[in-house]
């Protein structure tokens, strides 16, 4: 099954009043409807949001898209605005059409973003995050796999773009480990519940 994730993750909010903070998030007009595990908002055509280890999560079609961009966006400010010196981060990861993002904030501004899909990269501010570092540290193809794109006639900026872009990919699931303990593709899903809105 593809995965599409869009994350929205805040690092140990001061309160935990979900519907207080939906509002101020410009999200009040959406209904609770279930509680569902975290597999339950792949692909989501709607919001979900809870708490897991302290921390807040949403999870939404649109919303983790704002936060991609030059300057700042109306929903960043909303979320600096109710966050004020946490610690925001948004991930995408949609593996149909290889698309990924991560933007992280902290004390309000924006110290990292990258995103890109299909080997392109849109977006690119901001010093290497730890867990960046930690995946080009890693042996991102082997060497019959980087000889194969030789092969077919890459180039070598050709090859090292491709190592570039699938080590970025690989950054939102383990930049997911801050939040939830683990990374979400290691996690047991069915233990992050989270409430689906309408």
């Amino acid at each position: 099954m593809a995965w599409n994730k869009y994350y929205v993750f805040v690092k140990a909010p001061e309160s935990n009043d979900l519907d207080a903070l939906l509002t101020s998030l410009g999200l009040g007009h959406y209904k609770p409807v279930e509680e569902v595990p975290l597999h339950d908002s792949n692909k989501p055509k709607t919001l979900f949001a809870g708490f897991y280890q302290g921390n807040l999560l949403l999870v939404h079609p649109d919303l983790a898209f704002h936060f991609f961009g030059e300057g700042q966006s109306e929903t960043e400010q909303l979320f600096t605005q109710t966050f004020p010196g946490k610690e925001i981060a948004a991930l995408i990861e949609n593996s149909t059409v290889g698309l990924f993002g991560y933007a992280v904030l902290e004390d309000g501004h924006k110290i990292r973003m990258k995103d890109g899909a299909d080997g392109e990269i849109y977006h690119d501010a901001g010093e290497l995050l730890p867990e960046e570092q930690e995946i080009l540290a890693e042996e991102i193809f082997g060497e019959e796999e980087l000889d194969e794109m030789r092969e077919d006639g890459m180039s070598e900026e050709e090859v090292q773009a491709m190592v570039s872009f699938e080590a970025s990919w690989r950054v939102p699931n383990l930049l997911s480990a801050r939040y939830l303990g683990e990374p979400v593709g290691a996690i047991d899903t069915a233990q992050v519940m989270l409430t689906r809105y309408v």
